[in-house]
């Protein structure tokens, strides 16, 4: 038997599952975060083309704050338009780490869906950032994101029912 290529394998290999927020999730928005989630969000480039090395834009992060940063798959293809979430997470500020300080340690983190995001799309991956001073609105904040974003390389989803569960019942 004649062994098949399978041009599609690469397409299987990488396919990542997004939750298009059901039951208007979206529309649970917290509203005292608007204010906050307004502001102005800044973006750098994660790894240089490469994807071995960061890229130097991620020096120009702050080190003397905290806050909430997205890596977002970004490929221009429609300029401005094209973005998928990927992950979102949260920097404290503390004496040991900053949003700086945290975002670096991504090109080291090896749990696994934080690696497949790197080694899957790492040149094309952006962080989206929004400085914050305050630890529990930083904390806040992100929980509110991840409830109504979902985005598919986080592990924990606070107060996100588990739909296949409710299903089962």
């Amino acid at each position: 038997m004649t062994n098949l290529f399978d041009m599609c394998q690469k397409i299987r290999n990488n396919k990542l599952s997004f939750v298009l927020n059901p039951d208007s999730i979206w529309d649970s928005f917290n509203k005292k975060f608007e204010g906050t989630v307004n502001c102005i969000w800044q973006e750098v480039k994660f790894l240089d083309d490469t994807s071995k090395e960061l890229h130097s834009s991620m020096n120009s992060l702050p080190s003397n704050c905290g806050g909430i940063y997205v890596f977002v798959l970004k490929t221009d293809i429609i300029p401005n338009t094209h973005l998928y979430t990927l992950y979102i997470g949260r920097a404290k500020i503390t004496e040991k780490q900053n949003l700086k300080r945290r975002c670096k340690q991504y090109l080291n983190d090896t749990r696994p869906k934080i690696l497949y995001m790197r080694e899957t799309w790492g040149k094309n991956l952006y962080i989206r950032y929004l400085p914050l001073m305050d630890n529990n609105i930083i904390d806040e904040l992100e929980e509110e994101l991840i409830k109504v974003v979902i985005p598919p390389c986080n592990d924990r989803y606070p107060d996100v029912i588990n739909l296949a569960m409710k299903a089962a019942f």
